[in-house]
C-alpha cells in the first residue's frame, strides 16, 4: 500500500510542478516508488525472476563470444591484407576504393560486408588470379611486365570465412543469448 500511495503522490506532485513554473517541491524521492513497483512485480513472479536471472547470466558469456568474433575478423583481415592487398582498385569490380584489403580498417569493413552476406561471391571472384596489381605496390625495379595479383586461395579464404561467420559465430551468439 505504501508503494501505491507514494506513486500517487509522485504523479500528483509532477502534475502540480508542470502547472506551476516556479515550484520548489523536489520529487526525486517520490520517483523511487516507481522503481519499487518494478521490484515488487519481480519479487512476486517466479517465471519473470527466472527469465531475468537467465538473461543476466547470459551477458556474462557475451564478452567471450565478442572476443572470438574480433579475433576471427583480425586474423582474416591480416591474411587478406597480405594475400589480396596489392590488387589494383577498379570501380567496375568489387575491389574498389571503398572495398579493398589495402589497409586494416578497410579490410575489416570488407570482411564485415562479407559476413553479412552482401555480394561476398563477387568479392571472391574479384580476388582470383590474373588481376592487375596496384602500380603503387610494385617495386621500382620490377621487370615482369605481365605481373598479376590475386590468388586461387581466395576461394578457400572467402568460403571458410563465410562459413565460420554464418554458422559458428552466429550460432554461438544466439546460444549465449
Amino acid at each position: 500500500a505504501l508503494i501505491v500511495v507514494g506513486s500517487i503522490v509522485d504523479i500528483a506532485i509532477t502534475e502540480v510542478n508542470n502547472a506551476e513554473e516556479n515550484s520548489r517541491i523536489s520529487i526525486t524521492f517520490f520517483r523511487l516508488f516507481r522503481v519499487m513497483r518494478l521490484v515488487k512485480l519481480l519479487s512476486r513472479g517466479e517465471g519473470i525472476r527466472t527469465l531475468l536471472w537467465t538473461f543476466i547470466k547470459s551477458f556474462q558469456a557475451l564478452p567471450y563470444v565478442a572476443l572470438l568474433i574480433v579475433m576471427l575478423f583480425f586474423i582474416y583481415a591480416v591474411i587478406g591484407m597480405q594475400v589480396f592487398g596489392k590488387i589494383a582498385l577498379n570501380d567496375t569490380t568489387e575491389i574498389n576504393r571503398n572495398n579493398n584489403f589495402q589497409t586494416f580498417p578497410q579490410a575489416v569493413l570488407l570482411l564485415f560486408r562479407c559476413a553479412t552476406g552482401e555480394a561476398w561471391q563477387e568479392i571472391m571472384l574479384a580476388c582470383l588470379p590474373d588481376k592487375k596489381c596496384d602500380p603503387d605496390s610494385e617495386p621500382a625495379n620490377s621487370t615482369e611486365a605481365d605481373h598479376s595479383c590475386g590468388s586461387s586461395f581466395a576461394v578457400f579464404y572467402f568460403i571458410s570465412f563465410y562459413m565460420l561467420c554464418a554458422f559458428l559465430i552466429i550460432d554461438l551468439f544466439v546460444a549465449v543469448i
